[in-house]
């Protein structure tokens, strides 16, 4: 008599779970290996070192830094333009710095009077420092900051003095030109270098 093989309802799961072992086996060995050959993410954008800036073009006016100097705390009396008037120093707790820019009409048309101008100072945390008219006495260059541009005439220089933080760095100068008429205007940062 031959012997008949009965499957016992044991034998059956038992091969379900050997199958379902090895399928789950091989989904975490091809999630390993999309893991590994996955490639790496780039790497972050490397940040390029801005170029200062020294001059820029608003409008038609052309505008170039000619020099910054750090002058110290203090504006001596004596080497104002009027001594004799000038009894005293200026003094700050911090430091002035003097600008001169120079302004070139590059268009066709004269730019009036009092329509560009070199405004504050701006660090590079937004700090604003500011010129006073006070300070114009110890301006001994010939400045003519808002004068009359003809076009193709030799640059004209603007030199102002500005009362700035000591923690102040990355200065710059912003310039603006007005809008009137077809005339365009705008502002613009010049690099100062202190």
């Amino acid at each position: 008599m031959k012997e008949r093989r009965i499957n016992s309802l044991g034998q059956i799961p038992t091969k379900i779970l050997i199958v379902g072992i090895a399928i789950i086996i091989l989904i975490v060995l091809v999630f390993v290996i999309l893991k590994v050959v996955k490639k790496p993410p780039p790497p972050p954008p490397v940040e390029k070192k801005q170029e200062p800036v020294y001059e820029t073009i608003v409008g038609n006016v052309k505008f170039k830094l000619v020099e910054a100097k750090d002058r110290g705390n203090k504006l001596l009396a004596s080497e104002s333009k009027n001594p004799e008037y000038i009894k005293e120093d200026l003094v700050t707790t911090d430091r002035f710095i003097e600008v001169t820019i120079s302004a070139e009409n590059i268009g066709k048309d004269n730019i009036p009077q009092n329509l560009w101008n070199m405004e504050e100072l701006v660090d590079k945390e937004g700090r604003k420092f500011y010129s006073s008219p006070q300070f114009d006495q110890w301006v001994v260059r010939e400045s003519k900051c808002g004068a009359l541009l003809k076009p193709g005439f030799t640059p004209t220089p603007c030199t102002k003095i500005y009362e700035v933080a000591n923690v102040a760095t990355g200065l710059k100068v912003k310039v603006s030109v007005k809008t009137v008429g077809t005339q365009k205007g705008g502002e613009g940062l010049i690099d100062i270098g202190l």
